[in-house]
């Protein structure tokens, strides 16, 4: 669950409506600047679209933040909830495709390692985990080991030579799904502020930055620019709250149950 402040009111936009955006910007990779995805084209779309299912478990019943009384933010939820949460999700990726299912799995895992020592949200740089968090955390993720080992030996029709997460193409498939989650994140939780992304991957060569820039409400500036048609457009649907304390999940819910259902147009454009 993303929460942000947008004109006056409480904005939130669910993890599955996030990663359908996560989704759209996926299908639309590529351009004469950036290379498009050549290689499990299906799967790993599939794998932008249901990259935070798992969440959806957890926002069925939200846990309160004591100081707010609002839903706690994604990045603050507790792992033994969201590791719970999140297992699901993998599951029923790896049902789509197990190629989906090994990006999804190195996705919720990369959460708890840096996301493979690329990239740490800057609101967990002082995150301190209990002892019994850092068991859960260290159990997810040698189970999740296990499962890309199989799954990449599916999905590539042999036992990779490394790990799965230092396989090439896994890794630039697993890094591309991080840059297209950042992307969505640039819109429904930072509404589109000047940002760095990185690393953009390449199979070509050194991996580099993609630079937003701000360009209006819900409107960045990408560069280089990573589809084939300028201005293109990813909308998210978002809902409007009232900005208050709640009594406890169920009156949440029954609010965002009722509240106003917006569509974001959030475009992006080539540097001029």
């Amino acid at each position: 669950m993303i929460l942000s402040r947008w004109q006056g009111r409480l904005m939130v936009v669910l993890q599955p409506d996030h990663g359908v955006q996560t989704g759209l910007i996926a299908a639309a990779w590529g351009s004469d600047d950036v290379p498009r995805v050549e290689d499990f084209v299906r799967a790993t779309t599939l794998a932008a679209r249901h990259h935070d299912d798992g969440w959806a478990v957890w926002e069925r019943h939200p846990t309160l933040e004591p100081m707010t009384q609002q839903p706690v933010q994604f990045h603050a939820v507790s792992p033994i909830e969201h590791i719970a949460a999140y297992r699901a999700g993998i599951a029923r990726a790896a049902q789509l495709d197990p190629w989906t299912g090994l990006l999804v799995s190195m996705h919720g895992a990369g959460l708890y390692n840096d996301r493979y020592g690329t990239y740490r949200l800057a609101e967990l740089v002082e995150q301190e985990l209990s002892i019994t968090e850092q068991r859960v955390v260290a159990e997810f993720l040698t189970d999740m080991a296990e499962l890309q080992q199989r799954l990449a030996t599916v999905s590539l029709g042999h036992a990779p030579a490394t790990a799965a997460p230092d396989d090439p193409l896994v890794r630039h498939h697993y890094l591309l799904l991080q840059v297209w989650d950042r992307i969505s994140l640039q819109f429904a939780y930072r509404h589109a502020a000047d940002d760095i992304i990185s690393p953009l991957p390449s199979l070509f060569g050194a991996s580099g930055p993609l630079c937003c820039r701000a360009n209006g409400e819900m409107s960045l500036t990408l560069d280089p620019y990573p589809f084939a048609v300028d201005g293109a457009v990813f909308p998210v649907r978002a809902y409007l709250l009232e900005d208050r304390s709640y009594v406890n999940p169920e009156d949440f819910l029954n609010e965002l149950t009722s509240a106003p259902v917006i569509e974001l147009e959030c475009t992006t454009s080539r540097r001029r």
